[in-house]
């Protein structure tokens, strides 16, 4: 007889427990599969593989509600006519992002100016678009949002499963940010990954993350929301990581599929120039306990 580890138990009682329909049986068997894991970083496989076996993890919805307002900016360019609300849509060619796969429509907005000035990666004293945009109606989003006040280990997966979702991808736009960080870590090794890093797992994430694949993973996680809500997702930046799991933050994401895009509505736009003081890798240096003047 083969011999099981301690992790292949654990799906198999999973497995025996989905295949009794007992309810009870499945919710106390899903979370010793994560208490099996090496680390916190394989709860993100753990809960993916799992969401694709049927098994749900409710973490809550949050609503935008009719009146509402959300922003996005573009960097400035003269030839282009920002007043045409076509100029404000999904990107035509539907690149996959965080959010969304290749050729899904998806419209990313923010809650505020100051959340898209740091996402967008508009440099100081640049000129930019702001763009403005109402709800006509109102709009559920999914997320890592809402804690189990009975379930601390839940509520610990889903503040992993946040921090992961979050984590700032390599590109030319975050070399800044990452010549910092990988200065600041060195070589990360998943056994560096802990619980109590808070605000700071989000950059350890990004960090480790050496591939180009991130954002399919990424998606792989914003899949399993789909039960929840089609029309959309609300996160936090990894730029100011404050939201997660029970805690909410005025700064905020937000990521819309067609049947949220087509609750919102264009209002208007104005040009704008970029007076803050800050930049992304600014605000990291403070949340690593570094003065962000060196």
């Amino acid at each position: 007889m083969t011999n099981l580890t301690s992790k292949e138990e654990a799906i198999c009682k999973l497995t025996d427990a989905l295949n009794s329909h007992n309810p009870e049986a499945i919710n106390l068997a899903k979370y010793e599969v994560f208490k099996e894991a090496r680390n916190i970083l394989e709860w993100v496989s753990d809960y993916t593989f799992l969401s694709k076996l049927g098994v749900s993890f409710d973490y809550g919805v949050d609503v935008i509600h009719k009146g509402e307002r959300l922003y996005r900016i573009r960097t400035y360019d003269e030839t282009v006519d920002y007043s045409d609300a076509k100029q404000w849509g999904p990107p035509p060619s539907r690149p996959e992002n965080r959010a969304n796969v290749q050729g899904q429509c998806a419209l990313y907005l923010g809650s505020t100016e100051t959340i898209c000035l740091l996402e967008t990666h508009i440099e100081k004293g640049a000129p930019y678009m702001l763009a403005t945009y109402e709800c006509v109606d109102d709009i559920t989003l999914a997320g890592f949002l809402q804690m189990d006040r009975n379930n601390q280990l839940h509520n610990l997966i889903g503040m992993v499963l946040n921090a992961f979702l979050i984590a700032p991808a390599r590109s030319d736009k975050n070399a800044e940010l990452f010549s910092f960080l990988d200065e600041y870590y060195g070589k990360l090794t998943v056994d560096e990954l802990h619980i109590n890093d808070d605000m700071k797992l989000p950059f350890k994430f990004g960090v480790l993350n050496q591939k180009e694949n991130y954002y399919k993973l990424t998606n792989l996680l914003c899949k399993t929301f789909e039960k929840k809500s089609a029309e959309g997702i609300r996160y936090s930046s990894c730029y100011l990581p404050m939201e997660t799991v029970g805690i909410e933050c005025s700064d905020y994401n937000v990521v819309l599929y067609e049947k949220g895009i087509s609750k919102m509505e264009f209002v208007g736009c104005e040009k704008k120039k970029n007076t803050q003081s800050f930049a992304a890798v600014d605000i990291a240096k403070v949340l690593l306990g570094k003065d962000a003047k060196e």
